[in-house]
């Protein structure tokens, strides 16, 4: 069974070469709603965008609780040369017995295309994996989501599943497919060594 007592005894901040991940804040509310009320952002991300900053309040607080009760880490991903919070990311839907976690990310749309969540992600994915106790890790994509599917794969992602038309996006208003991708630590490791 996945024991995340000392991993998550304190909140672990991560750095890479161009920003700082660490614990979101209420102090991070206006910038997670600015982006999370942008329809660009929440386009692929199975929810509506958010309409009033009491629903990035809320967002913060549920993401504090759930690091607290040890059921999932997300990541404030901020530029360390302004401190300006660009999007977050982080470990959701713990699967404990199976020791596999699922990953979720979102950007500000300004910050496409710079190969942010690739550094962000891979940072957490080198935690999970080695302070975690991670087996595996899993993301599930619209299809038509390239960017989300481009930085997985250069992660060493590997798409294992496909179902159709098993969510119900309230953007579109129907029913979509889903793509599964994964990753396995022994992968990661592997991944690593080569670079």
């Amino acid at each position: 069974m996945l024991d995340l007592t000392d991993a998550f005894a304190v909140f672990p901040v991560l750095e890479t070469e161009r920003f700082l991940l660490r614990a979101p804040t209420l102090d991070d509310v206006s910038d997670i709603f600015r982006i999370m009320s942008d329809p660009n952002v929440t386009r692929y991300f199975g929810a509506l965008p958010m309409v009033a900053p009491i629903e990035a309040e809320q967002r913060v607080e549920r993401i504090q609780t759930a690091f607290q009760e040890h059921s999932g880490v997300r990541w404030a991903i901020a530029d360390r040369a302004s401190g300006q919070l660009v999007g977050t990311s982080g470990f959701w839907r713990l699967v404990k017995p199976h020791y596999r976690a699922e990953i979720g990310y979102e950007l500000a749309p300004e910050w496409w295309g710079r190969g942010v969540m690739t550094e962000a992600v891979g940072a957490m994915l080198g935690f999970g994996f080695a302070h975690m106790g991670l087996h595996s890790v899993e993301a599930q994509i619209h299809p038509d989501n390239s960017g989300s599917r481009r930085v997985l794969e250069k992660l060493g992602f590997v798409q294992e599943g496909y179902f159709r038309q098993n969510f119900y996006d309230p953007i579109e208003k129907q029913f979509t497919d889903t793509a599964v991708f994964s990753l396995l630590k022994a992968d990661w490791l592997h991944r690593e060594r080569q670079l």
